[in-house]
């Protein structure tokens, strides 16, 4: 496994100038990528016995139109290029997820991983934003 600590830990460290990163425990990072539609993309990286689990939170519980966010996500979920759209179990908080085994682990299949989760955010969250928090928006 040190070895697959090894490799996440230098494709961390040559991430592009704008990321942010962290390493919360030896086995676990903390990243962020700039966005456009949202501002920063949070992807948590940790490192497990068979795989590494890719997490970003994609945005918090809707306020409102919880139904329809949840089937917009699931049609997503569909064509979803390897990661898919989860609630965490303690926030509720709305994630994209996806795991990489540790045997097909590359610098090329972390930059894949990344690269799913960044633009599948990018696509969904001003509309996630529009149907799930409305009311916020509306003018008074």
């Amino acid at each position: 496994m040190s070895d697959v600590v090894a490799l996440v830990e230098g494709w961390v460290e040559a991430m592009p100038e704008g990321t942010t990163s962290e390493r919360v425990t030896p086995s676990f990072w903390y990243v962020r990528i700039p966005g456009t539609n949202r501002s920063w993309i949070p992807i948590e990286i940790d490192v497990g016995e068979r795989s590494v689990k890719l997490t970003s939170h994609v945005i918090i519980e809707p306020d409102e139109a919880h139904a329809d966010v949840y089937a917009f996500l699931l049609r997503r979920n569909h064509r979803a290029n390897g990661a898919a759209y989860s609630i965490d179990g303690k926030e509720g908080v709305l994630c994209l997820v996806t795991r990489i085994e540790h045997e097909t682990l590359t610098d090329e299949r972390l930059d894949e991983a990344v690269g799913t989760i960044v633009q599948e955010t990018e696509e969904v969250f001003r509309t996630i934003l529009a149907v799930g928090f409305a009311s916020r928006f509306k003018k008074r």
